[in-house]
């Protein structure tokens, strides 16, 4: 396993810290988990921790590509996704190599003018806005639109400039095209009917998934070695990865001490 280069920051694979096991992917605050996972594994030049406060103020795009850099580590690529293709139902396999999909975050602002010639400055949403919106009534499309959308021909949004709801799928379209990442669309062809589909995916949910497997992987391992030798969590997760291995593969049978 080998660190992964993330602009300002190194990556480390999840698992191989004792921290690990206490990143909650059960938890009920919207983007806890990436925060705490990104918080955990990236370390900046000096080797001090992302701290999480600044985590939240990541945009949605950058914390993407955070956990983009953490699974690379792990050299675990490509992500395996998985969709139903909409002609027929039958399960289709996605595969997709995270490495094609770059390394630099897209920028947080930027200008966009609708076909009427409107400029607007927008502002890509972060962590913190999914925190706050989760305890909101659920705000309407209008209204989100209205957190990202800084500036209208040069005036704040506070000032009252007007505005309608029938610019937003135009707005929605250029946020995707600022931002890709967040809003991935693959195309994939079904092996059974051959229809072609255009299917959305949650880029978050499938990396999360997948150190969750390998979270999970790592406490059997904990179970395992508690079990044969009656030592603390604590104590096995302070052992360096080859040496668990190690006695992992003596419990197994399979190892010699040599």
């Amino acid at each position: 396993m080998h660190a992964a280069a993330f602009p300002g920051w190194q990556a480390r694979a999840f698992g191989s810290g004792a921290d690990d096991v206490a990143v909650p992917f059960d938890a009920a605050e919207a983007g806890g988990a990436t925060t705490a996972l990104l918080a955990a594994c990236l370390s900046d030049r000096d080797g001090r921790a992302l701290p999480a406060d600044e985590a939240w103020d990541w945009t949605l795009n950058r914390r993407l590509h955070g956990l983009i850099a953490v699974r690379r580590a792990a050299g675990d690529e490509p992500l395996e996704l998985q969709a139903p293709c909409g002609a027929c139902g039958e399960p289709m396999a996605l595969p997709l190599d995270v490495a094609s999909l770059g390394s630099e975050p897209a920028a947080p602002r930027f200008a966009w003018r609708d076909a009427q010639g409107v400029a607007f400055r927008l502002r890509l949403p972060c962590g913190r806005d999914l925190r706050q919106w989760q305890h909101q009534v659920p705000p309407s499309a209008m209204a989100l639109a209205r957190t990202l959308v800084e500036a209208i021909d040069d005036r704040s949004v506070e000032e009252g400039v007007p505005w309608s709801a029938d610019a937003l799928p135009a707005l929605d379209d250029a946020f995707e095209a600022h931002d890709p990442l967040t809003a991935l669309r693959l195309q994939a062809g079904c092996p059974a009917c051959g229809q072609v589909n255009d299917v959305a995916c949650d880029l978050e949910a499938a990396l999360l998934a997948g150190f969750a497997v390998r979270q999970a992987a790592l406490l059997d391992d904990v179970a395992r070695l508690a079990g044969a030798f009656h030592w603390s969590e604590a104590e096995i997760l302070a052992l360096p990865h080859w040496r668990r291995t190690l006695y992992l593969r003596r419990i197994d049978g399979a190892g010699s001490w040599a």
